[in-house]
């Protein structure tokens, strides 16, 4: 059931392929795929050159999943290549640039951008919002510069915007609440699961400074509730460009809220589904857990191998938009 396609001008090449790994993980834009192609003489096959800057196309029954550009290559002495390719979504994680927007929206802003750098765009939603002015004087990607005004437009409307890569182009659209959610269930689909806890990355308290030696503010919050459970877990960082007080504050309430609290992670082995990936919700059901909630998924891998197609997802609780440094 796997079709893995070179594609060329005018053609479309199979590649005899043994397994497909397709993964992505939330707010880091592109997905990828890591193939197995068998390349073993004698097997009476014609063998398909596959090179870096090749466009794969992967299809799993009948429907396309997946289309990328091959940025890495391997070869074992027993006729195996391994391929990686990703998703147009990559080249806005590799740019980087400065730049100034004025009374613009994050779809202008990435429209832009895309033009710039030579990223094919499908259809934009409009996102609404203009944005009086957003200013990057340190060299940032295109990625974080979208993810940016699409965090602000999300204060500002509560409205979510999602950009992705299909068929070869960039797509940003509105990204409302799903009527209906896949479930995943303990005995019916899921079929291992591991749900860890831990305070290793806890803080009970942050502090942060900022400015010169002689000129410097300090902003220091306090979790007391899990300082009297945990102990002090201070997070310190010192931060780099203009800031006043009350914005070194807000940033210090914001970087506690992440992280009090014990942090889970819970890990979902199951029957391959492939509408979930990262940033989509699910409902899990497992009873010896007492859980039966929606998650999002932070991290999906799903494998391909014959006719069997597994995944494993990784679930957090909330599906907060990062801010953009």
């Amino acid at each position: 059931m796997i079709e893995l396609f070179l594609v060329k001008p005018g053609e479309m090449l199979e590649i005899p392929t043994e397994s497909i790994t397709w993964s992505g993980k939330r707010f880091n834009a592109a997905r990828k795929i890591d193939a197995r192609i068998l390349i073993a003489p004698g097997t009476g096959r014609k063998i398909v050159n596959v090179e870096e800057g090749d466009t794969l196309l992967f299809k799993w029954r009948g429907e396309e999943l997946f289309r990328g550009i091959v940025f890495d290559r391997s070869r074992t002495k027993n006729g195996v290549m391994s391929v990686t390719a990703h998703d147009r979504m990559q080249y806005l994680l590799i740019n980087k640039t400065t730049r100034v927007f004025t009374n613009k929206r994050a779809d202008q802003m990435a429209t832009s951008l895309m033009q710039e750098f030579e990223v094919p765009i499908g259809a934009f939603a409009n996102t609404g919002h203009v944005i009086k002015s957003r200013v990057f004087k340190n060299e940032t990607s295109l990625y974080d510069i979208i993810l940016d005004g699409l965090t602000e437009t999300l204060k500002q409307t509560k409205q979510r915007f999602r950009l992705f890569s299909k068929k070869g182009k960039a797509y940003l659209e509105k990204l409302d609440n799903p009527s209906k959610l896949w479930v995943l269930e303990t005995g019916v689909n899921i079929e291992d699961y591991t749900y860890s806890t831990s305070i290793n990355d806890t803080a009970t308290k942050v502090k942060l400074v900022a400015g010169e030696e002689k000129k410097q503010i300090t902003a220091s919050v306090t979790d007391d509730a899990g300082r009297k459970k945990f102990g002090v877990l201070q997070h310190y960082e010192k931060v780099t460009g203009k800031i006043n007080q009350a914005q070194l504050t807000d940033r210090a309430n914001k970087i506690l809220a992440d992280k009090k609290g014990v942090k889970k992670e819970f890990v979902v082995d199951a029957r391959g589904i492939a509408d979930l990936i990262s940033g989509m919700p699910v409902r899990v059901i497992e009873d010896e857990l007492k859980v039966n909630k929606v998650f999002f998924v932070d991290s999906d891998t799903h494998t391909f191998r014959g006719n069997r197609h597994t995944m494993t997802l990784s679930l957090i609780e909330n599906n907060d938009m990062p801010e953009v440094s």
